[in-house]
This record gives C-alpha cells, sequence and structure tokens, in this order.
C-alpha cells in the first residue's frame, strides 16, 4: 500500500520533536503506529479532534489538537515519557511498540497489537 505523504511528514515531523528531546524513533514506526490507531486515516477522532495516536486527556477524555501539526509536535514531545520504558532503544518496530506497552500507552494484549502493526508496517511502501 502506499504511503500517505501528509500523515508521513507528520510522523517525521513527531521523530524530529522526539530527537531534540533525546528520543530516536524511525518516522515509519510512528505512521504505522497512527495507520493502525486511526483505522487507516479514517477514524472519526482523528478528524474531529486532529488526534492520530488515541491520546487522553487528564480526566480521561479524547484530547483535542488544533490542527494535525498541533498534534505531530505534542506527539513527539509525549514519546519522551516513554524513555524509561525503553523508548530511547527502539531502534526496531518491535522495541517502539513494546516501549508503548511497557509505559501503559495500550493494554491490548502485545502480540496482537504488535501482529497488527507488523503486519500493516510490512505491507506499506515506504
Amino acid at each position: 500500500m502506499e504511503v500517505n505523504q501528509y500523515f508521513y511528514s507528520l510522523a517525521k515531523i513527531s521523530a524530529q520533536k522526539a530527537a531534540e528531546n533525546g528520543v530516536h524513533v524511525d518516522p515509519k514506526f510512528i505512521y504505522t503506529q497512527w495507520y493502525i490507531e486511526t483505522g487507516g486515516f479514517t477514524s472519526q477522532l482523528q478528524a474531529t479532534h486532529h488526534n492520530l495516536g488515541g491520546v487522553t486527556a487528564s480526566d480521561g477524555s479524547w484530547r483535542h489538537f488544533t490542527d494535525f501539526i498541533d498534534f505531530a509536535n505534542y506527539f513527539g514531545n509525549y514519546l519522551t515519557y516513554y524513555r524509561e520504558d525503553g523508548m530511547t532503544n527502539a531502534t526496531s518496530l518491535y522495541s517502539y511498540i513494546n516501549a508503548l506497552y511497557n509505559g501503559g500507552y495500550f493494554t491490548a494484549d502485545f502480540n496482537s497489537y504488535y501482529g497488527s502493526v507488523l503486519q500493516v508496517f510490512n505491507t506499506i511502501n515506504f
């Protein structure tokens, strides 16, 4: 499947923002995660809240972002919260997803979630 260049450019913004804070993540990993989280960039959440990752506010509601650039910058900083969970060493898709899992980003079964992400990752023409 072809990569959506707009959303991939946003993933690059997030990766750059994370790198500015010492966390180096391949934007392909971020893009693929967002693809899964949004059902192929078609979810109502991403359309109404510019939220590509299911990020919640402190009260548990979906966090709203002004636009996708706002989200991309936020998400890059957000990834730094997972340093202790292995994000600084996330040099593979597996280690990236594992850091998110260890940090509590998602509570789904790890193998199921990772399997879904890996399947999509392997079909995208980056």
